[in-house]
Order: C-alpha cells, then sequence, then structure tokens
C-alpha cells in the first residue's frame, strides 16, 4: 500500500503536492548522487516527551527502519499523511509508535491550564503542545549514504508519565536521560544520535529547559 505524504517543492512552500514516500526518498537519494542540492521538503512532526521528573524519552529506532536504523533519536517522530494536520499526526504517531494517547493543544496558556487540571492523570496520557514549525535539512543515513533531506518540522514538548510499549518495528528501545546525561552522551557518542536530536538539542535547548522547569517545578 502506497503511504501519500505532504511535500513542497522548495521554490513554492505554499503548495502542498501529495507523494508517495518511496518516491519521495528515492527522488533526493538520485539528486545527491548527482551532485544536486534537494529540490523538495517533507513535512514532519517531531515530539520530545519527558515526565515529571524532567527525564526526557529517547527512543532507539528499529534496525528495520528505512533511514537512521539503530540510532538515538527524539521521542516521536512521523510524516505529515496527505490530508491531515500536524496535531493530527502527532496524536496517530503517539499512539503507533509508543502506544501513548495524547492531547495537543496549541496555546501556552490551554497547555499550563490542562496542565494543572489533568496532572494526576498523566500516568494514562500525555499533553503535548506545539512549539514551534521551522525549516531545516537533516542528515538522513539511507543504505549507510548521508544524504540531506530538507524538512517542514512542526516540534512539540510534551510530558508522559506513564508506561511505554514501544511497537515492534518502530522502536528497538526506550531509554530515559536527564538533559545534563543527554547533552554528556551526545558529547562522548555524538555518532549514535541522529542529526535531528542534535538539531533540536543545540537551537532550543534553553526552551527545553525552560519547559523542563515548568512542569517539574512542584516536584
Amino acid at each position: 500500500m502506497q503511504e501519500k505524504i505532504n511535500t513542497f517543492l522548495l521554490k513554492n512552500p505554499f503548495e502542498l503536492i501529495p507523494m508517495d514516500r518511496k518516491d519521495f526518498y528515492d527522488e533526493q537519494v538520485k539528486l545527491f548522487r548527482s551532485g544536486k542540492k534537494p529540490n523538495r521538503a517533507i513535512e514532519v512532526i517531531n515530539v520530545i516527551i519527558f515526565n515529571s521528573h524532567g527525564e526526557l524519552i529517547i527512543q532507539k529506532r528499529s534496525y528495520n527502519k528505512n533511514h537512521n536504523a539503530g540510532l538515538l533519536d527524539k521521542s516521536i517522530g512521523g510524516h505529515i499523511t496527505s490530508g491531515d494536520t500536524p496535531d493530527y499526526t502527532v496524536m496517530v504517531e503517539t499512539i503507533q509508535e509508543l502506544q501513548i494517547p495524547s492531547i495537543v493543544l496549541k496555546d501556552e496558556n490551554d497547555f499550563i491550564k490542562t496542565f494543572h487540571l489533568l496532572g494526576n492523570y498523566l500516568e494514562t496520557i500525555s499533553l503535548a503542545k506545539h512549539f514551534i514549525t521551522t525549516f531545516y535539512t537533516p542528515i538522513k543515513i539511507i543504505n549507510k549514504e548521508n544524504i540531506p533531506v530538507a524538512n517542514r518540522m512542526h516540534l512539540y514538548f510534551s510530558i508522559y508519565n506513564g508506561r511505554i510499549r514501544p511497537v515492534d518495528r518502530e522502536a528497538k528501545g526506550i531509554l530515559f536521560y536527564s538533559i545534563s546525561e543527554l547533552k554528556e552522551e551526545m558529547n562522548l557518542n555524538p555518532e549514535t544520535f541522529t542529526d535531528d536530536m542534535h538539531y533540536i538539542m543545540k537551537e532550543y535547548k534553553d526552551d527545553i529547559e525552560k519547559f523542563v522547569k515548568m512542569i517539574t517545578k512542584d516536584k
């Protein structure tokens, strides 16, 4: 079954073009091998999930993944299927990858209000808030080649205290890191983490630390 994902030409970022996922990656690999830069980008969601102890949930990618196989990655990541919204994709991907139900809030005030209201229920549901939408071009390891893949990323921060059950073929395992532990590990073993993780932790470290302080201040 073909999976149609949202793509757009870099010269026209406002016109979404449905494209088969495999065809997109085949196109980008072909461009790279011919010495050309990416001509098209995909829309993706990335979610970083913390528990109330301030620990970040890191996913070890399955070795069956088509790209970045076996690397340590953000909690949740996924392509946006044609016709779907980023918020909807977050709710679907949290179930599909880690079997976590989620509520997505766009407004920070709504997130804070919901966090205080449902704080005792975070073992059964996660709360996520949209943080930023940005464009960047991470390196993906595809068949042992470092391929630049243009992304429009919708980044979310989330909190969850319950059990996590990685889905077969999606995640090989789950690790928990404090921010300081993660920084040390990424410095010591940078090659074990995805380019996405390096980008997020470098560009948004202050915002991540602010979020962690907010969700742990009563602990």
